[in-house]
Protein backbone atom coordinates (compact mmCIF):
# COMPACT_ATOMS: atom_id res chain seq x y z
CA UNK A 1 0.00 0.00 0.00
CA UNK A 2 1.34 3.41 -0.93
CA UNK A 3 2.23 5.86 1.78
CA UNK A 4 0.05 9.00 1.95
CA UNK A 5 3.14 11.10 1.20
CA UNK A 6 3.78 9.06 -1.95
CA UNK A 7 0.22 9.65 -3.19
CA UNK A 8 0.49 13.40 -2.60
CA UNK A 9 3.90 13.65 -4.27
CA UNK A 10 2.71 11.59 -7.22
CA UNK A 11 -0.26 13.87 -7.87
CA UNK A 12 1.80 17.05 -7.53
CA UNK A 13 5.07 16.14 -9.26
CA UNK A 14 4.59 13.10 -11.49
CA UNK A 15 1.35 14.13 -13.16
CA UNK A 16 2.48 17.75 -13.39
CA UNK A 17 5.83 16.80 -14.93
CA UNK A 18 4.24 14.74 -17.70
CA UNK A 19 1.69 17.44 -18.45
CA UNK A 20 4.37 20.12 -18.73
CA UNK A 21 6.99 18.11 -20.62
CA UNK A 22 4.87 16.08 -23.03
CA UNK A 23 6.30 18.11 -25.92
CA UNK A 24 9.88 17.55 -24.78
CA UNK A 25 9.29 13.79 -24.50
CA UNK A 26 7.98 13.69 -28.04
CA UNK A 27 10.90 15.79 -29.30
CA UNK A 28 13.56 13.63 -27.61
CA UNK A 29 11.89 10.40 -28.77
CA UNK A 30 11.68 11.59 -32.39
CA UNK A 31 15.27 12.89 -32.28
CA UNK A 32 16.70 9.62 -30.91
CA UNK A 33 14.68 7.41 -33.24
CA UNK A 34 15.58 9.59 -36.23
CA UNK A 35 19.28 9.28 -35.41
CA UNK A 36 19.16 5.52 -34.97
CA UNK A 37 17.16 4.95 -38.14
CA UNK A 38 18.05 7.60 -40.69
CA UNK A 39 21.66 8.35 -39.71
CA UNK A 40 22.96 5.07 -38.36
CA UNK A 41 21.34 3.02 -41.14
CA UNK A 42 21.34 5.82 -43.77
CA UNK A 43 17.72 4.91 -44.44
CA UNK A 44 18.84 1.82 -46.40
CA UNK A 45 16.32 -0.58 -44.89
CA UNK A 46 14.21 -2.51 -47.39
CA UNK A 47 10.49 -1.91 -47.29
CA UNK A 48 9.85 -5.52 -46.27
CA UNK A 49 11.78 -4.98 -43.03
CA UNK A 50 9.72 -2.05 -41.76
CA UNK A 51 7.81 -4.39 -39.42
CA UNK A 52 11.09 -4.96 -37.58
CA UNK A 53 11.84 -1.24 -37.22
CA UNK A 54 11.57 -1.11 -33.43
CA UNK A 55 13.53 -4.33 -33.03
CA UNK A 56 16.36 -3.08 -35.24
CA UNK A 57 16.67 0.12 -33.23
CA UNK A 58 16.72 -1.81 -29.98
CA UNK A 59 19.37 -4.22 -31.28
CA UNK A 60 21.46 -1.21 -32.27
CA UNK A 61 21.03 0.19 -28.77
CA UNK A 62 22.14 -3.00 -27.01
CA UNK A 63 25.02 -3.76 -29.38
CA UNK A 64 26.51 -0.35 -30.28
CA UNK A 65 28.31 1.48 -27.43
CA UNK A 66 28.11 4.77 -29.32
CA UNK A 67 24.31 4.64 -29.58
CA UNK A 68 24.16 3.55 -25.94
CA UNK A 69 26.19 6.63 -24.94
CA UNK A 70 23.77 8.80 -26.88
CA UNK A 71 20.89 7.12 -25.05
CA UNK A 72 22.67 7.77 -21.73
CA UNK A 73 23.02 11.47 -22.57
CA UNK A 74 19.33 11.72 -23.47
CA UNK A 75 18.35 10.01 -20.19
CA UNK A 76 20.63 12.32 -18.22
CA UNK A 77 19.11 15.40 -19.86
CA UNK A 78 15.65 14.03 -19.11
CA UNK A 79 16.53 13.52 -15.43
CA UNK A 80 18.08 16.98 -15.18
CA UNK A 81 14.80 18.40 -16.46
CA UNK A 82 12.95 16.46 -13.75
CA UNK A 83 15.32 17.82 -11.08
CA UNK A 84 14.70 21.32 -12.37
CA UNK A 85 10.93 20.82 -12.35
CA UNK A 86 10.77 19.35 -8.85
CA UNK A 87 13.09 22.03 -7.49
CA UNK A 88 10.96 24.77 -9.04
CA UNK A 89 7.78 23.27 -7.65
CA UNK A 90 9.25 22.87 -4.18
CA UNK A 91 10.25 26.54 -4.14
CA UNK A 92 6.64 27.63 -4.75
CA UNK A 93 4.64 28.93 -1.82
CA UNK A 94 1.73 26.58 -2.57
CA UNK A 95 3.99 23.57 -1.89
CA UNK A 96 5.34 24.77 1.45
CA UNK A 97 3.32 22.15 3.31
CA UNK A 98 5.66 19.45 1.93
CA UNK A 99 8.53 20.85 3.99
CA UNK A 100 6.54 20.24 7.17
CA UNK A 101 4.71 17.03 6.34
CA UNK A 102 7.55 15.08 4.71
CA UNK A 103 10.24 16.05 7.23
CA UNK A 104 8.12 14.55 10.00
CA UNK A 105 9.03 11.16 8.52
CA UNK A 106 12.38 9.42 8.65
CA UNK A 107 14.88 9.95 5.84
CA UNK A 108 14.49 6.34 4.71
CA UNK A 109 10.72 6.71 4.28
CA UNK A 110 11.21 9.99 2.45
CA UNK A 111 13.71 8.30 0.17
CA UNK A 112 11.30 5.46 -0.65
CA UNK A 113 8.54 7.92 -1.55
CA UNK A 114 10.78 10.08 -3.72
CA UNK A 115 12.33 6.97 -5.32
CA UNK A 116 8.86 5.82 -6.36
CA UNK A 117 8.08 9.28 -7.79
CA UNK A 118 11.27 9.35 -9.86
CA UNK A 119 10.67 5.76 -10.94
CA UNK A 120 7.33 6.85 -12.41
CA UNK A 121 8.97 9.85 -14.09
CA UNK A 122 11.63 7.56 -15.59
CA UNK A 123 9.08 4.93 -16.56
CA UNK A 124 9.29 5.62 -20.34
CA UNK A 125 13.04 4.96 -20.25
CA UNK A 126 12.64 1.91 -17.99
CA UNK A 127 10.04 0.38 -20.29
CA UNK A 128 12.43 0.71 -23.20
CA UNK A 129 15.31 -0.61 -21.05
CA UNK A 130 13.31 -3.74 -20.14
CA UNK A 131 12.49 -4.26 -23.81
CA UNK A 132 16.17 -3.75 -24.67
CA UNK A 133 17.13 -6.30 -21.99
CA UNK A 134 14.72 -8.83 -23.47
CA UNK A 135 16.01 -8.25 -27.04
CA UNK A 136 19.61 -8.36 -25.80
CA UNK A 137 19.10 -11.75 -24.19
CA UNK A 138 17.51 -13.05 -27.39
CA UNK A 139 20.47 -11.90 -29.51
CA UNK A 140 23.12 -12.79 -26.92
CA UNK A 141 24.06 -9.21 -26.01
CA UNK A 142 24.23 -9.44 -22.22
CA UNK A 143 26.47 -6.64 -20.99
CA UNK A 144 25.06 -3.47 -22.52
CA UNK A 145 21.39 -4.15 -21.60
CA UNK A 146 22.42 -4.68 -17.97
CA UNK A 147 24.52 -1.51 -18.09
CA UNK A 148 21.52 0.44 -19.43
CA UNK A 149 19.22 -0.89 -16.72
CA UNK A 150 21.81 -0.23 -13.99
CA UNK A 151 22.40 3.28 -15.29
CA UNK A 152 18.69 4.15 -15.13
CA UNK A 153 18.47 2.68 -11.63
CA UNK A 154 21.46 4.78 -10.54
CA UNK A 155 19.88 7.93 -11.98
CA UNK A 156 16.67 7.19 -10.10
CA UNK A 157 18.53 6.70 -6.80
CA UNK A 158 20.53 9.91 -7.28
CA UNK A 159 17.32 11.80 -8.09
CA UNK A 160 15.62 10.51 -4.95
CA UNK A 161 18.60 11.57 -2.82
CA UNK A 162 18.50 15.05 -4.38
CA UNK A 163 14.78 15.39 -3.66
CA UNK A 164 15.21 14.28 -0.06
CA UNK A 165 17.89 16.93 0.38
CA UNK A 166 15.67 19.60 -1.16
CA UNK A 167 12.63 18.59 0.88
CA UNK A 168 14.58 18.90 4.11
CA UNK A 169 15.66 22.42 3.35
CA UNK A 170 13.43 25.46 3.58
CA UNK A 171 12.72 27.31 0.35
CA UNK A 172 15.51 29.69 -0.54
CA UNK A 173 14.94 33.31 -1.32
CA UNK A 174 14.51 34.00 -5.05
CA UNK A 175 17.87 34.21 -6.75
CA UNK A 176 18.76 37.62 -8.09
CA UNK A 177 19.07 37.96 -11.82
CA UNK A 178 22.52 37.40 -13.26
CA UNK A 179 22.06 40.10 -15.91
CA UNK A 180 23.22 43.55 -14.74
CA UNK A 181 20.42 46.06 -15.03
CA UNK A 182 22.61 48.98 -16.10
CA UNK A 183 23.88 47.43 -19.29
CA UNK A 184 22.47 48.82 -22.51
CA UNK A 185 20.40 46.12 -24.16
CA UNK A 186 19.52 46.56 -27.84
CA UNK A 187 16.21 45.11 -28.89
CA UNK A 188 17.71 42.14 -30.74
CA UNK A 189 19.72 41.08 -27.65
CA UNK A 190 16.82 40.87 -25.19
CA UNK A 191 16.09 37.21 -25.86
CA UNK A 192 19.79 36.35 -25.57
CA UNK A 193 19.83 37.94 -22.11
CA UNK A 194 16.67 36.00 -21.29
CA UNK A 195 18.40 32.74 -22.27
CA UNK A 196 21.36 33.33 -19.97
CA UNK A 197 19.06 34.44 -17.18
CA UNK A 198 16.22 31.89 -17.38
CA UNK A 199 16.96 29.34 -20.09
CA UNK A 200 20.56 28.33 -19.45
CA UNK A 201 19.80 24.60 -19.25
CA UNK A 202 17.94 24.54 -22.58
CA UNK A 203 20.79 26.45 -24.20
CA UNK A 204 23.45 24.08 -22.83
CA UNK A 205 21.46 21.01 -23.88
CA UNK A 206 21.13 22.40 -27.40
CA UNK A 207 24.86 23.09 -27.63
CA UNK A 208 25.61 19.59 -26.31
CA UNK A 209 23.55 18.10 -29.14
CA UNK A 210 25.40 20.33 -31.61
CA UNK A 211 28.74 19.03 -30.36
CA UNK A 212 27.49 15.45 -30.85
CA UNK A 213 26.29 16.22 -34.38
CA UNK A 214 29.62 17.76 -35.34
CA UNK A 215 31.87 15.24 -33.58
CA UNK A 216 29.93 12.01 -34.14
CA UNK A 217 28.06 12.38 -37.39
CA UNK A 218 30.19 14.77 -39.40
CA UNK A 219 33.82 14.35 -38.34
CA UNK A 220 34.36 12.22 -41.42
CA UNK A 221 32.30 14.56 -43.57
CA UNK A 222 32.82 13.82 -47.26
CA UNK A 223 33.54 16.56 -49.77
CA UNK A 224 29.86 16.95 -50.59
CA UNK A 225 28.00 20.20 -50.04
CA UNK A 226 24.74 18.32 -49.53
CA UNK A 227 26.13 16.50 -46.48
CA UNK A 228 27.32 19.80 -45.03
CA UNK A 229 23.90 21.33 -45.69
CA UNK A 230 22.22 18.42 -43.87
CA UNK A 231 24.53 19.12 -40.92
CA UNK A 232 23.40 22.77 -40.94
CA UNK A 233 19.77 21.66 -41.12
CA UNK A 234 20.22 19.39 -38.07
CA UNK A 235 22.00 22.18 -36.18
CA UNK A 236 19.11 24.60 -36.75
CA UNK A 237 16.50 21.96 -35.90
CA UNK A 238 18.22 21.34 -32.56
CA UNK A 239 17.53 25.02 -31.80
CA UNK A 240 13.82 24.65 -32.67
CA UNK A 241 12.89 24.60 -28.97
CA UNK A 242 14.82 27.81 -28.28
CA UNK A 243 13.18 29.48 -31.27
CA UNK A 244 9.79 28.37 -29.94
CA UNK A 245 10.68 29.92 -26.58
CA UNK A 246 11.78 33.08 -28.39
CA UNK A 247 8.29 33.39 -29.83
CA UNK A 248 6.65 33.09 -26.43
CA UNK A 249 9.17 35.48 -24.90
CA UNK A 250 8.19 38.09 -27.48
CA UNK A 251 4.50 37.34 -27.01
CA UNK A 252 4.58 37.48 -23.20
CA UNK A 253 7.12 40.23 -22.53
CA UNK A 254 7.51 42.31 -25.71
CA UNK A 255 3.93 42.64 -26.96
CA UNK A 256 4.16 46.40 -26.40
CA UNK A 257 6.70 46.56 -29.25
CA UNK A 258 3.87 46.47 -31.77
CA UNK A 259 2.93 49.96 -30.61
CA UNK A 260 6.40 51.30 -31.40
CA UNK A 261 7.09 53.08 -34.71
CA UNK A 262 9.17 50.16 -35.99
CA UNK A 263 8.66 48.97 -39.55
CA UNK A 264 8.16 45.29 -40.28
CA UNK A 265 11.47 45.14 -42.17
CA UNK A 266 13.33 46.51 -39.16
CA UNK A 267 11.75 43.97 -36.81
CA UNK A 268 12.59 41.17 -39.25
CA UNK A 269 16.20 42.36 -39.43
CA UNK A 270 16.36 42.42 -35.62
CA UNK A 271 15.19 38.78 -35.65
CA UNK A 272 18.02 37.91 -38.05
CA UNK A 273 20.55 39.54 -35.69
CA UNK A 274 19.10 37.61 -32.73
CA UNK A 275 19.59 34.30 -34.53
CA UNK A 276 23.10 35.21 -35.62
CA UNK A 277 24.05 35.83 -31.99
CA UNK A 278 22.23 32.68 -30.85
CA UNK A 279 24.07 30.56 -33.43
CA UNK A 280 27.38 32.42 -33.30
CA UNK A 281 29.50 29.36 -32.24
CA UNK A 282 28.03 27.24 -35.06
CA UNK A 283 28.42 29.97 -37.67
CA UNK A 284 32.02 30.52 -36.58
CA UNK A 285 32.64 26.81 -37.13
CA UNK A 286 31.10 26.99 -40.61
CA UNK A 287 33.30 29.91 -41.66
CA UNK A 288 36.47 28.27 -40.35
CA UNK A 289 35.85 24.64 -41.37
CA UNK A 290 34.84 25.27 -44.98
CA UNK A 291 36.05 27.29 -47.92
CA UNK A 292 34.86 30.94 -47.86
CA UNK A 293 32.13 30.62 -50.50
CA UNK A 294 30.86 27.30 -49.14
CA UNK A 295 30.95 28.60 -45.55
CA UNK A 296 29.00 31.75 -46.46
CA UNK A 297 26.46 29.69 -48.38
CA UNK A 298 25.95 27.31 -45.46
CA UNK A 299 25.71 30.26 -43.07
CA UNK A 300 22.99 31.88 -45.19
CA UNK A 301 21.18 28.55 -45.37
CA UNK A 302 21.25 28.27 -41.57
CA UNK A 303 19.93 31.81 -41.07
CA UNK A 304 17.17 31.28 -43.63
CA UNK A 305 16.02 28.06 -41.91
CA UNK A 306 16.10 29.74 -38.50
CA UNK A 307 14.02 32.63 -39.86
CA UNK A 308 11.53 30.19 -41.37
CA UNK A 309 11.20 28.34 -38.06
CA UNK A 310 10.68 31.67 -36.32
CA UNK A 311 8.02 32.78 -38.79
CA UNK A 312 5.96 29.59 -38.65
CA UNK A 313 5.57 30.23 -34.92
CA UNK A 314 3.09 32.97 -35.80
CA UNK A 315 0.81 30.34 -37.32
CA UNK A 316 1.79 27.13 -35.48
CA UNK A 317 3.41 28.34 -32.25
CA UNK A 318 0.34 28.40 -30.04
CA UNK A 319 1.35 25.10 -28.40
CA UNK A 320 4.13 22.54 -28.64
CA UNK A 321 1.68 19.91 -29.92
CA UNK A 322 1.00 22.11 -32.96
CA UNK A 323 4.54 23.40 -33.40
CA UNK A 324 6.37 20.05 -33.42
CA UNK A 325 4.44 18.49 -36.36
CA UNK A 326 5.01 21.68 -38.36
CA UNK A 327 8.75 21.50 -37.59
CA UNK A 328 8.85 17.82 -38.58
CA UNK A 329 7.13 18.51 -41.92
CA UNK A 330 9.50 21.42 -42.56
CA UNK A 331 12.48 19.19 -41.77
CA UNK A 332 11.37 16.58 -44.29
CA UNK A 333 10.80 19.17 -47.03
CA UNK A 334 14.17 20.83 -46.48
CA UNK A 335 15.95 17.49 -46.16
CA UNK A 336 14.73 16.23 -49.50
CA UNK A 337 15.24 19.64 -51.10
CA UNK A 338 18.89 19.49 -50.05
CA UNK A 339 19.27 15.87 -51.12
CA UNK A 340 18.02 16.73 -54.61
CA UNK A 341 20.61 19.50 -54.89
CA UNK A 342 18.42 22.57 -54.39
CA UNK A 343 20.43 24.02 -51.49
CA UNK A 344 21.20 27.33 -53.21
CA UNK A 345 17.57 27.69 -54.28
CA UNK A 346 16.37 27.02 -50.73
CA UNK A 347 18.18 30.09 -49.37
CA UNK A 348 16.11 32.74 -51.21
CA UNK A 349 12.95 30.62 -50.98
CA UNK A 350 13.32 30.33 -47.20
CA UNK A 351 13.95 34.05 -46.78
CA UNK A 352 11.01 35.05 -48.98
CA UNK A 353 8.62 32.60 -47.35
CA UNK A 354 9.76 33.51 -43.84
CA UNK A 355 9.33 37.25 -44.53
CA UNK A 356 5.88 36.62 -45.99
CA UNK A 357 4.77 34.63 -42.92
CA UNK A 358 6.40 37.21 -40.65
CA UNK A 359 4.60 40.04 -42.45
CA UNK A 360 1.24 38.27 -42.30
CA UNK A 361 1.52 37.13 -38.68
CA UNK A 362 3.44 39.73 -36.68
CA UNK A 363 0.68 42.31 -36.29
CA UNK A 364 -2.07 39.68 -36.12
CA UNK A 365 -0.94 38.00 -32.92
CA UNK A 366 -3.51 37.47 -30.20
Amino acid sequence: MKQPLTVVLMRIFTYGFFRMHAGMLLFMFVTFISYCFFINTLGAIPQDWMAYFQQLITITLVSNPLIMCLFFIVCLIYNIKSWQYVSLQLSGTEQQFIYYSSTAMSRSKQFRSWFYIQLLINMPAFVYAVFALFIGLMWHHYVLPLVIFSYLLLLTIISALIYVQLANRFADMPHPTVIPGRWKKPLFTLFIYHIFDKRKLTYLISKAFIIMIISIGFVRMPNDLRTSAIAVLLIIMVHALLIYQEHHFEKDYLSFMRNFPYGITRIYFYSVLTHIILLLPEFTWLLTAFKPLAGIGLLLLGISIAQLLRSICYRNGSSMQVYLPAVFVLFLLLFWGIMYGYMLWLIPINFILSFFLFYRGYFRQD
